[in-house]
């Protein structure tokens, strides 16, 4: 009896250990598993935004390109006397000459451009072909036409390139009657865009496609690397359900099980280029050795549980930093914004307290008619121009910021006449940079020494009167202020 007792104590004493074991197991693999999918969805967010911001600035120059050769009066004016000089060379020759430049100027694959008069594809070689509503290659032109758009973006292959696949830039061209003049636009090689998005593949150790659903119908309907159907995208990620459910532009995380793999997937759409963005990854490959790992020996099941939160937490930490970044760097221009800049002009103040220091603000001039002429992506492109310009200017001598709206601020280790300096320089650039565009950017400056007497708000009242100066005294101007209490403009 008492041998079966110890034995039966014995048996206890052995299933409790291995209940122990077992739940201590599955709770670490259930614990594992949701620290895993929360550690997955921080990284393919962050992935998420860091791509979507890479794609988008890519693309939105060639569209601003497109739109400015849309609306340039010489093109216009050129297409409205085409048909009557088809067999003057020189004529034409002015049409390859400026569509040559835009090429060029931006390294595109090809800048083309087809007339609605004559159907005369023309590109920056010449004249390619004349389109056809009956040649199965040309119904991109017919359907982009028929959509109403103002301009799309398209997969197709390029008849001027050797038939390689393109990603083009479509732009609707009218008189000033609204009339159709044709269709302008630019040609990258998707290979070139892949390739940028490959090598965030490789850094976060994801799978990424695009799918094009706001671009019109045309001859090309097989799929790249990247750019795939929604049938393909069913068959490469072997997931049955509705993928694409969200057109709001907002991020949307999934999770699906497929082949006994668990599957992150983050799709969004992107109104302004009419693309979806999915990206996907998977966490069996991390599950599984953690799960052999603690079947080998408890203690290194601790270990790598350690390791998993010690990762999980740098990636928490690591996320936490860009959101702090995000949020004080302007997105659009990649300056710092109000905040940031208020934080640090004290200690700017404070570290060059024996130099002279200036204090400069200036705005778009004309801007709000630049946006109602031109539309906010055209908007947003200049004030993208304007920051990337400043920062060029400045030298590594100050420090700027985007205030607000078209509105400009900034710091520099100098006088108001070596800032004065550096400013013209600033508008010299604003306007060699934009030669052939149809509209000329400018800017109304007040510039004031900074007084360490004064407060940050005094200092901003100052020359945000010599800003009002400059714009009723023509624009396009800097106006220093006399550093003498209370602001006295002077040109």
């Amino acid at each position: 009896m008492k041998k079966h007792i110890l034995l039966i104590s014995n048996i206890i004493i052995i299933l409790s250990l291995m209940a122990g074991f077992v739940g201590v197991v599955y709770k670490e693999t259930k614990t594992y598993q949701s620290l895993s999918e929360k550690y997955l969805e921080n990284i393919v967010s962050l992935a998420d935004t860091d791509i979507s911001k890479q794609i988008e600035n890519s693309m939105t120059k060639p569209v601003m390109v497109s739109k400015t050769m849309a609306n340039d009066e010489f093109l216009k004016q050129w297409f409205l006397k085409e048909q009557e000089n088809q067999d003057n060379d020189l004529f034409m020759q002015q049409l390859f000459s400026y569509l040559k430049t835009y090429k060029e100027k931006y390294g595109y694959t090809t800048v083309f451009c087809v007339s609605n008069q004559t159907g005369n594809y023309y590109y920056q070689d010449g004249l390619s072909k004349v389109i056809s509503a009956n040649n199965e290659h040309d119904i991109w032109y017919y359907n982009f036409i028929e959509s109403g758009h103002e301009y799309e973006l398209q997969i197709d292959t390029n008849e001027a390139n050797h038939n390689r696949i393109t990603a083009f830039v479509n732009f609707r061209m009218e008189n000033d009657d609204g009339e159709l003049l044709g269709v302008i636009g630019v040609g990258l090689e998707v290979s070139d865009i892949e390739s940028i998005l490959r090598s965030y593949e490789e850094n976060y150790d994801l799978s990424m496609y695009i799918i094009n659903v706001g671009g019109s119908e045309n001859s090309f309907d097989n799929d790249t690397d990247v750019f795939v159907s929604e049938e393909e995208l069913a068959r490469r990620t072997k997931i049955n359900e509705k993928i694409l459910t969200d057109f709001s532009g907002e991020p949307n995380m999934q999770w699906f099980t497929s082949d006994n793999k668990r599957i992150c997937l983050i799709t969004k759409y992107d109104k302004t280029l009419g693309w979806y963005l999915i990206l996907e990854k998977d966490i069996n490959s991390i599950s599984s050795s953690f799960q052999k790992g603690i079947m080998d020996n408890v203690i290194f099941m601790l270990i790598s549980l350690a390791i998993c939160i010690i990762v999980s937490t740098t990636v928490f930490l690591n996320f936490n930093r860009r959101m702090i970044e995000v949020e004080n760097i302007d997105e659009l221009t990649g300056l710092p914004n109000k905040k940031l800049f208020t934080m640090k002009y004290l200690s700017f103040v404070r570290k060059h307290m024996d130099r002279k220091k200036t204090f400069f603000m200036f705005d778009v001039d004309d801007f709000k008619k630049i946006n109602d002429t031109y539309g906010h992506l055209f908007g947003n492109a200049i004030l993208a121009m304007v920051g990337e310009t400043l920062q060029n200017s400045m030298n590594g001598v100050g420090f700027a910021a985007r205030w607000g709206g078209d509105e400009f601020v900034g710091m520099l280790e100098a006088t108001p006449e070596e800032a004065e300096s550096i400013l013209n320089r600033f508008m010299d650039a604003l306007k060699n940079g934009n030669k052939e565009s149809c509209y000329h950017v400018t800017v109304s400056v007040g510039i004031a020494e900074i007084d360490e007497m004064l407060s940050m708000e005094q200092i901003i009242k100052k020359v945000d009167e010599a800003v009002y100066f400059s714009k009723q005294n023509g624009k396009n101007r800097i106006t220093v202020c006399k550093n003498e209490g209370a602001s006295n403009p002077k040109k």
